[in-house]
């Protein structure tokens, strides 16, 4: 906080951003290290935007959520076993699948939790951002610290490995048939007939 700036106004304003945002922050840290050390995530966070409550910017959500994250790796440093939220993905894929649910759709979900288990931790985090937390592209990008292409571009092969690690391959858009061009065409009929029918004979 800037010195000479009144202590009252500087309460008033963190009282009104923790209202605002703890219950968020709380369940974006309960992802990820599980109820019992969420709370201390949250306060561990707020602390730093206390002492640093001139420096927060307007898009609070973000610079909030980066914080937590720093003070989500420093607890898993400080333990001797970190407290991972994957425990979640596991017991929801392992879950008997509803009556009216086909067995293939409780496949699919099993394999995806599996997967996502198995990807790289920066795959997982930003997987999280965009389907847990519903961030847009920029409010991600400000939580990692990257350009909003270079975010796209990260969700999309984070993505593409957790679509290919799960065997669901067939949810990914098939890249479209380039048809050869006429001179290439030509060629390759003149080279190969037996290839081509007499339709493709020009």
């Amino acid at each position: 906080m800037t010195i000479g700036t009144d202590v009252g106004d500087d309460a008033q304003r963190f009282t009104a951003l923790y209202r605002e945002h703890h219950l968020r922050l709380r369940d974006f840290a309960r992802r990820r290290v599980g109820t019992d050390l969420a709370q201390e995530v949250v306060a561990e966070t707020f602390l730093v935007a206390w002492r640093r409550l001139d420096d927060i910017p307007a898009a609070v959500i973000p610079w909030l959520y980066r914080v937590a994250l720093y003070e989500i790796a420093n607890l898993r440093r400080r333990q001797a076993k970190a407290v991972r939220l994957h425990d979640a993905l596991r017991e929801g894929g392992a879950r008997a699948a509803p009556e009216n649910q086909p067995d293939d759709v409780t496949e699919l979900a099993r394999a995806v939790a599996i997967a996502f288990v198995n990807l790289k931790p920066r795959d997982q985090e930003i997987l999280r951002l965009a389907a847990w937390e519903q961030l847009s592209s920029s409010e991600g990008a400000a939580v990692l610290q990257c350009s909003v292409p270079a975010y796209r571009m990260r969700l999309h092969r984070a993505r593409i490995r957790l679509a290919v690690a799960s065997g669901a391959r067939e949810h990914l858009q098939p890249q479209p048939h380039v048809p050869p061009a006429p001179a290439r065409a030509r060629a390759l009929a003149r080279e190969h007939p037996s290839l081509h029918g007499p339709e493709l004979v020009l």
